[in-house]
């Protein structure tokens, strides 16, 4: 079976994209002393830049402008400096660990340099040196201790432990960077369905650094004014199975129920998140990170499920025009074509349509310095997101990085829970993906300061 075809799965795709203490260099604008307000909120920020308040306990972080101006702000190099996988010829690829890079659904860079990368094909974590030389490999197909069924999730905690999230959390397993097995877990999958209604092993959405885990079921909420983010159901495109499970027919429209989000711990208690398709972990203290109401406030919680902060940005939303209209579809149509897959008929993404403008919050992504980065929609009419806003822990807009890399068929540059993609100190490192399906990692240094 030929490449091309293998990657040739059942894909959903979106037609609505969702829309993945910080160094001030010297002379930057930061906020000024904080004042209280006549109604007895606090107003902070003196340049104008950021207002924030108190709304019953819950701090309202509202951004007028980034604190570094462009040209002033952090940039990322404009092509990768590492490159693993990509190989087209053969003869290359028969004695190169390139053929490596194939259907990766994790990755991440460790404190040693070396790049960990979870194949759910070849069931195992490579580590590959930055050179691309393959110094490590973890785990094998099988149903054993260490061995994986299909592999669905990669974590990596610092400073030497990979965990592999296994198909429908069949197994947890955790690794030392040498490659030994450390401990294995499963989920009790009765008691799972006992105290979290709705939730199956299949609704495992993010893995959390202190081994709880996010879920989304079903929610009854759906178009309720839900105070916690957009309970709307969903509008996407995607294939539909041909008899048998065979080839997948042309994409057609389907309408997603809305999806609630809730934390699990290990006494399989949950918290109730919200209704947000897009969240992301981290920071310091840990924090989880959800798109809000309308994909334009990012809510902020605690690992309990409570709401601390609420994140806006008061800059007018990027207008959608029929060159941007036109190119999202050519994008959409692009991606489907990548994958071996039939797209929908030209012009009937139009159908039912009715934005006027992007949403703020097109992907959200939480790097190793506790930096919330936000992908956004440009005035540049590219159909996709194509910058990053990069915020502060306490929700502070620093400034807004161009997505350096041509797009391709699969957007480089969309971070979250599905794709792979992970941002430290020094680097920007996403999986890519060509025009024949062939996939590639790449490293882009991020260069930080004034």
């Amino acid at each position: 079976m030929s490449r091309r075809n293998r990657l040739a799965t059942i894909m959903t795709l979106a037609l609505v994209a969702a829309g993945c203490g910080h160094e001030s260099p010297e002379g930057a604008a930061t906020a000024g002393d904080t004042e209280a307000t006549a109604d007895g909120r606090q107003a902070e920020g003196a340049d104008g830049g950021v207002t924030i308040w108190d709304s019953a306990g819950i701090e309202i972080v509202e951004n007028h402008a980034p604190e570094w101006p462009a040209g002033q702000f952090w940039t990322i190099d404009p092509e990768p400096e590492f490159v693993l996988g990509g190989a087209t010829d053969l003869n290359v690829l028969a004695n190169d660990s390139s053929q490596l890079i194939w259907e990766v659904v994790g990755l991440a860079r460790l404190q040693d340099g070396r790049v960990a990368v979870l194949s759910s094909a070849n069931r195992q974590i490579y580590l590959f040196e930055a050179t691309g030389t393959l110094s490590t490999t973890i785990g094998r197909g099988g149903e054993g201790p260490g061995e994986f069924t299909r592999p669905e999730h990669l974590q990596y905690l610092p400073p030497d432990t990979l965990v592999v999230w296994d198909y429908h959390m069949s197994s947890i397993d955790y690794f030392d960077t040498g490659g030994a097995l450390l401990r294995e877990r499963k989920v009790d999958y009765a008691r799972l369905r006992e105290r979290v209604h709705g939730a199956t092993s299949e609704s495992l959405r993010r893995p959390l650094p202190d081994g709880s885990f996010v879920v989304s079921v079903s929610s009854s909420r759906a178009n309720a004014d839900s105070s916690s983010s957009d309970c709307s159901p969903g509008r996407s495109w995607g294939p539909p199975i041909g008899p048998g499970g065979g080839q997948p027919g042309p994409a057609v429209a389907w309408t997603l129920p809305a999806r609630e989000y809730m934390r699990v711990d290990s006494a399989y208690s949950a918290q109730r998140l919200g209704c947000s398709g897009m969240i992301a972990t981290g920071g310091d203290p840990l924090s989880i990170y959800a798109r809000g109401k309308d994909g334009n406030e990012i809510r902020q919680l605690t690992f309990d499920g409570v709401l601390l902060r609420i994140i806006r940005r008061t800059t007018e939303p990027v207008p959608i025009t029929a060159k941007g209209r036109g190119a999202e579809e050519d994008r959409v149509f692009r991606e489907f074509e990548a994958r071996g897959l039939m797209p929908p008929p030209r012009g009937a993404m139009d159908e039912g349509d009715t934005r006027t403008s992007y949403a703020w919050v097109a992907g959200l992504m939480v790097d190793t310095e506790g930096h919330l980065w936000v992908q956004e929609w440009s005035a540049s009419e590219s159909g996709r997101p194509d910058q990053w806003s990069v915020l502060s822990a306490d929700g502070r807009w620093l400034g807004v990085l161009a997505i350096p890399v041509d797009p391709g068929p699969m957007d480089p540059g969309r971070c979250s829970w599905s794709t792979s993609c992970w941002i430290d100190r020094e680097f920007f490192v996403t999986l890519r993906v060509d025009e024949l399906g062939v996939e590639r990692i790449e490293g882009y240094r991020i260069r930080r300061g004034g």
